[in-house]
């Protein structure tokens, strides 16, 4: 297996991990809840750079010549400045264009992941969060943080087996998170 930062040529492969990973948060950014549009509008979104969804924010796990699972994470004092984009296209497609403010200040925050069921448990997720742990710590970012949904105690677990405790609760879509840390 091989991690690797994404290309835009990998958007539409990335897309539906994407998907898979944000849920109800993709018909947010995406301005439909139809499945077919919602997988155009986020390989549109990965393909570009400087947005929060981009390839630039995307590491991608291969297997067997296949992307097994993806990673989406920035830096979060980044975080207003990458939404900008689609907060704009959201407002000029007639959608109100509010997003959810999921992270801020000296961290760098794990947006996303996902891994193809078909890979699934084999370590990949696992390997993806430590591949950005360890670019955090390279960069030298005091902290790491996601938001795991609360009706995914399995996630939640995983992340605390890394070292990762419950800062505090937000909302995201209408949906509750736990807002977890890694201190570096």
């Amino acid at each position: 297996m091989n991690i690797r930062q994404a290309k835009p040529a990998d958007a539409t492969n990335v897309a539906p991990l994407v998907y898979a990973a944000i849920h109800d948060i993709a018909y947010s950014l995406t301005g439909t809840k139809q499945k077919e549009q919602v997988l155009e509008r986020l390989a549109m979104w990965i393909g570009r750079p400087a947005n929060r969804l981009s390839y630039e924010n995307i590491w991608v796990a291969e297997s067997e010549g296949t992307i097994a699972g993806i990673i989406i994470a920035y830096a979060g004092m980044d975080a207003r400045k990458l939404d900008e984009p689609i907060r704009q296209w959201l407002m000029e497609a007639g959608e109100t264009g509010e997003l959810d403010v999921e992270t801020e200040g000296d961290v760098f925050y794990i947006d996303s992941v996902a891994v193809d069921s078909q890979f699934g448990g084999r370590g990949i997720g696992t390997k993806l969060i430590n591949s950005v742990i360890e670019h955090a710590r390279s960069k030298h970012i005091p902290v790491v943080t996601l938001n795991v949904d609360q009706t995914n105690p399995a996630a939640a677990r995983l992340y605390e087996r890394l070292g990762f405790y419950k800062q505090k609760e937000i909302e995201i879509s209408g949906g509750r998170f736990d807002y977890m840390v890694l201190d570096l």
